[in-house]
């Protein structure tokens, strides 16, 4: 193994499971083995996240090392780390080798969903031609691999930073190499609001949209980049997010995988002989969100036309909070128990991407938010059923139910 010096670069090992204890010493699992470290090692595998020199490491440690004796043991735990294969010379490329979702986005199945949607991708990639100039300098967010940041370049951009917290970012490079463009693309493993970039960028390109449109906290993470990161009048992609809601019937096969019922506490008490009827009091009169595949939603009897929940413009700074009431109007006879919630963003100035269900089918790489509320409701055409809808600003939402006869 070579020697670290305060030049050596190095890289932090994909994924493994920290704990630490009472004295603020850390405990590894990592490819079988428990490895036990002193109390700088998770700042300093913190720090390793980005790849850097020991050196620089030493010196962001800096402010919490108070004497020699404090910077010696900093050095001889990198050392420790570095034997165990924590900290290496060489980034670890490729797909991980942990199953999803543990593997996160370094996982192949992540990618091969993204890619195999008949949809997606291939919008955003008419809307990075529609948007990028020859001689932009342009900031893909989120790159995963690469095909944004790629296309940016094959459609004249000067320079793209291609920013991706996860390894894949190394593949990433590979495919840009194989791809001719790397010259032109500067991948940037980390997270966006700790970056600083040598020049303002043009474009900023982004897909990092939910399942819901504001779940990943795509408006703050824009904003911020925005405020430090773009020039005056960025271009963005996308620069609009609109979300519609829907009343529809959900089947009770579907409720009964989120919410406890009588059928439910019948089968246990027979089953465990053990009533847990507490189950079901603690979630009475609330309403419960999940996802669920569109293709399994399209299937749903519908009891509205979609109906504006919100818009937001990702040009202007988020709020904090976004609260918003919307009013349903029934066009079928039916009981309404639930909310579908989809959204259209405007990705280029003529290509939009729709997560509705109704247009989605097995290989697209969305789900569809739906609310189950707490009673169905007998409604008939022209009925009126009013919504409150809330976003608490961190990826969070709630929707309920208000009025309506």
């Amino acid at each position: 193994m070579p020697k670290l010096t305060p030049d050596t670069v190095l890289h932090r090992a994909p994924s493994f499971i920290a704990e630490v204890d009472t004295s603020n010493e850390a405990k590894v699992h990592y490819e079988s083995r428990i490895l036990k470290f002193g109390h700088d090692a998770f700042a300093l595998l913190d720090l390793f996240h980005t790849p850097r020199t020991v050196g620089q490491a030493l010196t962001l440690l800096g402010p919490r090392l108070k004497g020699p004796r404090a910077t010696r043991e900093a050095l001889a735990t990198v050392v420790s780390l570095h034997q165990a294969g924590l900290l290496r010379t060489e980034p670890v490329e490729g797909f991980s080798n942990q199953p999803f979702p543990k593997g996160g986005y370094d996982a192949a199945f992540v990618h091969i969903a993204m890619l195999e949607d008949p949809v997606r991708k291939a919008a955003f990639q008419q809307a990075v031609r529609e948007t990028v100039r020859d001689g932009d300098v342009v900031l893909d967010l989120g790159t995963g691999s690469g095909i944004l940041a790629i296309t940016a370049a094959q459609a004249g951009a000067r320079k793209v930073y291609a920013v991706e917290p996860a390894g894949m970012v190394h593949l990433a490079q590979r495919i840009a190499e194989r791809n001719g463009v790397a010259d032109r693309i500067e991948f940037i493993r980390g997270w966006s609001p700790q970056l600083e970039l040598p020049e303002r960028a043009d474009v900023l390109l982004t897909d990092i949209v939910g399942n819901e449109a504001l779940d990943m906290q795509i408006w703050e993470t824009v904003q911020d980049a925005r405020r430090r990161l773009l020039n005056d009048s960025p271009r963005l992609v996308p620069g609009k997010l609109t979300a519609f809601a829907t009343l529809a019937r959900i089947p009770d096969a579907v409720l009964d995988k989120h919410r406890v019922t009588h059928d439910h506490l019948a089968r246990w008490k027979e089953m465990f002989g053990i009533d847990f009827s507490p189950m079901a009091e603690s979630e009475s009169r609330r309403s419960i969100g999940f996802y669920e595949r569109p293709e399994t939603v399209q299937t749903w009897d519908v009891l509205s036309k979609p109906t504006e929940l919100y818009q937001v413009d990702l040009h202007q700074d988020a709020s904090g909070s976004l609260e918003t009431l919307c009013t349903l109007a029934a066009s079928h006879t039916g009981e309404a128990n639930g909310v579908i919630v989809h959204f259209e963003a405007q990705l280029g100035s003529t290509t939009t991407l729709s997560t509705a269900p109704w247009l989605g089918c097995a290989r697209s790489h969305w789900y569809t938010a739906v609310w189950a509320l707490p009673d169905a409701i007998k409604v008939d055409p022209g009925q009126e059923l009013n919504y409150s809808y809330r976003y608490f600003g961190d990826g969070t939402s709630h929707l309920e139910f208000v009025s309506g006869q």
